[in-house]
C-alpha cells in the first residue's frame, strides 16, 4: 500500500466508486463485510487503491457467476478459514466441500456464459459479414 501512495495510485471512494462503475454505497457495504479494505490515511479519509480495484472487478465478474457475496468472502478468507481449525479433519473436509460446490456453482455458471458468448459472437461475426460484403458493392455513398 505505501508503494501505491508514494506513486500515487491512491483513490478517494468517488473517484474509486466511479472506476469501479459500482455505487459509493456499494463500495461502504463491501467494506462492511469486509471484501475490501482501505487504507484510512491520517485525516481519516479512506483511501483505495489498484488492488482494491481488482477484486471489486473479481467480486463483480463471480456475482454475474451467481454467488453470493457470502460464498465470496468464503471465497477469499479461505486459506484464514482452513488455518483456524487446527488439526480438526472433520471441518477441514467440511471446508473443502464446501468450497468444492461454491466453486463448480460458479464453473457451470461459467459454462452458460460462455456458450451464450459463443452465440452473441457467431451473430455479431454473422452481422459484419453481411454489413461489410453490402459495402463492397456500394460505389457511392451518399
Amino acid at each position: 500500500m505505501l508503494y501505491n501512495i508514494l506513486r500515487g495510485d491512491i483513490m478517494k471512494v468517488s473517484e474509486f466508486s466511479s472506476k469501479c462503475c459500482i455505487s459509493i454505497d456499494t463500495v461502504r457495504y463491501y467494506e462492511k463485510l469486509g471484501l475490501i479494505h482501505p487504507m484510512k490515511l491520517k485525516n481519516g479519509i479512506k483511501s483505495y487503491d489498484n488492488d482494491d480495484l481488482e477484486k471489486v472487478k473479481i467480486i463483480i465478474m463471480l456475482k454475474k457467476l451467481n454467488l453470493s457475496l457470502s460464498d465470496i468472502k468464503k471465497l477469499f478468507n479461505l486459506d484464514e478459514i482452513y488455518d483456524n481449525v487446527g488439526n480438526d479433519t472433520d471441518k477441514k473436509i467440511c471446508i473443502m466441500k464446501s468450497a468444492e460446490s461454491m466453486l463448480k456453482k460458479a464453473y457451470n455458471e461459467l459454462l452458460v456464459t460462455e456458450n451464450q458468448l459463443v452465440i452473441a459472437k457467431n451473430l455479431l461475426e454473422k452481422s459484419i459479414n453481411k454489413i461489410d460484403k453490402s459495402l463492397e458493392h456500394v460505389t457511392d455513398l451518399p
